[in-house]
This record gives structure tokens, sequence and C-alpha cells, in this order.
């Protein structure tokens, strides 16, 4: 369950898996890099395609930084902000964000192709575009689409892997009020606005546009204000080691 908030333009992300917060638009193309520092070295460059285009390429200098061997997320961001065009970049969760400025749902990317500070940076190569709803996976007589998955971007600082799926049947009175049940109401709503919008994946697009009933579990205040919910991830055990050599959970 890795919602902490969401609304009609973005969702955060909490990585069940490490614990990493990734702020995550619906509408627009993205990838965002590990957390900082990054030991980057004067010349480094990025390569970044935006919607689709050739690759835009960055140098790095060291007088771009005031450590390049320990650059920071927002040192990165201003250079990418003044040498690339049709995308912007921030700073999120301690990482370096690029969006596109583009919304169609389609055509809108990210994808960091190259340079050699991609790997020091945490770019995994891949293309990100907007939210869909539905994920196809597979090709020819093998090809399947799972018309109800949210596919979410891969974690940049340990490469988990995390989808949100809409459901249809009804939470238990008794839990209504519980993360799990909460959560999926989030959910639902969300798949409902990314329908809404067209962001439907194209092999399930007809399917989404046919149905004739929502998901009867939905959050009445997701479409008029940001909602917010507990952490779902459990804190590390703490052992301490025992005569013998044997650990022993001690909280």
């Amino acid at each position: 369950m890795p919602i902490l908030e969401a609304d009609t333009t973005t969702i955060k992300q909490e990585c069940l898996t490490c614990g990493g917060i990734h702020t995550i638009p619906l509408r627009q193309g993205y990838s965002k890099s590990k957390q900082e520092p990054f030991a980057l070295a004067d010349g480094d460059t990025l390569e970044v395609s935006v919607d689709g285009g050739l690759p835009q390429v960055v140098a790095f200098a060291a007088a771009d930084f005031a450590n390049i061997a320990a650059a920071r997320a927002a040192e990165v961001a201003a250079k990418l902000n003044a040498s690339i065009g049709g995308a912007a970049a921030d700073v999120d969760g301690g990482g370096m964000r690029i969006l596109s400025a583009s919304t169609a749902p389609e055509t809108t990317a990210i994808e960091v192709t190259g340079g050699t500070a991609r790997e020091k940076l945490g770019f995994d190569g891949r293309r990100y575009g907007a939210r869909m709803l539905g994920v196809s996976k597979g090709q020819g007589a093998f090809k399947r689409t799972a018309i109800d998955t949210i596919d979410l971007p891969h974690c940049p600082d340990c490469g988990s892997k995390e989808c949100l799926v809409r459901t249809w049947d009804t939470a238990p009175p008794e839990v209504a009020d519980k993360l799990t049940a909460r959560h999926r109401r989030v959910v639902n709503a969300l798949a409902e606005h990314l329908k809404t919008l067209g962001h439907s994946d194209p092999d399930a697009k007809r399917t989404h546009e046919v149905e004739k009933r929502r998901p009867p579990d939905l959050d009445a205040d997701f479409a008029v204000k940001r909602v917010t919910l507990p952490s779902a991830r459990r804190p590390p055990r703490e052992h301490r080691v025992v005569k013998g050599g044997e650990l022993e959970r001690v909280k």
C-alpha cells in the first residue's frame, strides 16, 4: 500500500522496500534520480529525451557545484533547468526529478538515455510517461492487459516495482476505517480520475469506455482535496548479538 498522499495532480508514494518518498505526477512524463549526494566529476554529461525527442545533452562542470564530488540535488536541478527545453527539474525526497512540460497522455515522457552521469545519478534509462489505468505486457499471442492496474515507476533508490490495483468488491463495515480499506478507496478514486482524463492504456481504452459501473468503494474527498494516509511500512527490526554469535530481537 504505497500511497501517502493523493489528489487530482500527484500522488506521494512511500517505497515499501526502502522507505524512499516519491512525488509522482499523474499527467506528465517523469523520471527521478536516487537520493543525494552524487559523486559527479568535471565534464560528466547527462542525455535526456523529452517526449520522445532527440536527447538533449547536459554537461556538468565543477564550477556548477560547491563540491562536484558530493553534488546536491538542487544544484543538479538548477543545471538541468538552465540546459534543457520542454521539461523542468526540481527536488523531491532527496532526489532530483525531471518532469515534462507536456500533458498529452500518450506522448508525454522523460527518458534519461545516457551520459557518464546517468549511473552516478541513479537513472535507470527507462522511458516514463504519464500514469495510466491499465497495463499491457508481452507481445503477440503472449500479450496480456491488466485493465485494473496502475503501474508506478521503479524506485530510483532500491529498484523495486510497485503498482496499484482497482477493486470491485466492498470492504466489510467492520474494517471501513482501517488503512487497507481507506487505501483501496483512494486507489479506486484515482483509477476513475485517470479514466475520466483519458489516461487509459491503449489496449484497455475500449474496455474502459464501455464500462457501465464504477467501483463501489470510492474516496469521496479525492476530487476536492488532497487525501492523506498513514505509512504502511513497518520500521526495521533491531537486534543485538548474544553469546555464541546468535541474533536476538530486542525491538
